[in-house]
């Protein structure tokens, strides 16, 4: 069975060596590496084609710069694979990484299947699972689609998974986007699949780089998360009803997501901020019913009373990170 291997890659000649001595050492040998270099302005575009000029699996397709969802939109439309596995050019994969995803997909007849993973910051490793007391095997798209709603273990990311192909056959990522293009797919593919198993092994590295795109300083772009969460919402009020809470609430966690980012750099007279005290006032008692942490639905609370006065409060407590 030919599995696609899809990776976008921009400007990650640093990192891009080590993913490739993994991609090639995979134990699942009917494979084929689809390299999409998205207008690479280093050496990226060389060292793909260093690596096709060994390994007769790979291609690469050279295109110019139109986001990471554009990139991986055409890896998929030139895949040939039954399925479509996700890596990205900074990360880095355990050797059976392939063959793992693949055979909890045969041993569970699953449409998607995901491993955990492991941390790697700056050389540290911390491993995270999915599994905890959640099952192993999801046998309907509401089953899911419950999962991503309402647990933290079925993340919209797309590494660390796999796909039949045919759940892309009328699903593509958003075009023109580097920006939380995931987020605006995931649940999409998930609302196809007839059973989703989850697998507890950590077979994909996942590298914390604090250069990039979401670790950059604000500005709007960072606010396309709000229309994603509320497009996604529209959709889950449509479907799934029973989760709609759910939705809701995360779209106002999609707006502290904003703020608390614009409070971690100080932005505390954003033009922005005014336009999103609507939110709180919609969503607020959706989020209170939602997953996020307590720290994170105090700070609504007191956003909702006064979004000014809880941005200065959450500097003045000088702990200044993400608590969605």
């Amino acid at each position: 069975m030919l599995i696609s291997l899809v990776i976008p890659v921009y400007n990650v000649s640093d990192y891009l060596h080590r993913l490739m001595d993994t991609a090639v050492s995979q134990t699942y040998k009917e494979l084929e590496i689809i390299l999409v270099d998205d207008g690479s302005t280093d050496t990226t575009g060389d060292i793909c084609d260093e690596y096709s000029g060994r390994d007769s699996r790979i291609r690469v397709i050279h295109t110019p710069n139109r986001g990471v969802a554009d990139a991986r939109n055409k890896g998929i439309d030139v895949s040939n694979g039954s399925y479509i596995i996700f890596a990205d050019g900074d990360d880095y994969l355990a050797e059976d990484y392939v063959e793992y995803l693949y055979s909890l997909c045969v041993s569970h007849n699953a449409d998607a299947a995901c491993c955990a993973w492991t941390l790697d910051n700056n050389g540290t490793l911390k491993i995270c699972s999915y599994r905890k007391n959640e099952p192993g095997l999801y046998n309907s798209n509401h089953e899911a689609m419950r999962a991503l709603m309402t647990t933290r273990l079925l993340s919209s990311s797309m590494w660390g998974k796999i796909f039949r192909k045919e759940l892309f056959y009328d699903v593509r990522f958003p075009e023109g986007t580097n920006y939380y293009e995931d987020d605006a797919t995931m649940y999409r593919l998930i609302s196809k699949a007839e059973s989703v198993v989850l697998g507890g092994e950590a077979k994909y590295f996942y590298t914390l780089r604090h250069d990039s795109m979401i670790h950059r300083s604000f500005n709007d772009n960072n606010l396309k998360i709000i229309k994603v969460f509320e497009e996604r919402c529209s959709f889950i009020e449509s479907n799934y009803p029973e989760l709609a809470v759910y939705a809701r609430s995360d779209v106002l966690m999609s707006v502290n997501h904003c703020v608390i980012k614009m409070c971690d750099e100080g932005l505390l007279d954003h033009p922005c901020i005014a336009g999103l005290k609507i939110y709180y006032r919609q969503y607020e008692r959706d989020y209170l019913k939602g997953i996020s942490y307590l720290p994170a639905k105090l700070f609504s609370i007191a956003a909702f009373i006064d979004i000014k006065a809880a941005m200065r409060l959450y500097r003045l407590t000088g702990k200044h990170t993400r608590i969605n």
